[in-house]
């Protein structure tokens, strides 16, 4: 499973999760992916939004980079 389909799966609109985050929803769009890095930083914002490990999270974002 990738971001987006965490994010999909869990009825969460992309803004929702951007803002919350503190990033743009285009940025997420990005990120959910694989198009820019992921940083530390918001992995553990992700994480704490999902409750999740912040290495589930990375897990995550590399099978986006493999899903477009």
């Amino acid at each position: 499973m990738n971001l987006r389909n965490l994010r999909n799966e869990r009825g969460l609109r992309r803004n929702f999760v951007a803002d919350t985050v503190g990033i743009c929803g285009k940025h997420l769009n990005d990120i959910e992916g694989g198009r820019v890095n992921l940083t530390q930083k918001v992995a553990e914002k992700l994480a704490e939004l999902y409750q999740l490990d912040v290495g589930e999270i990375f897990e995550m974002y590399k099978e986006g980079q493999n899903y477009e």
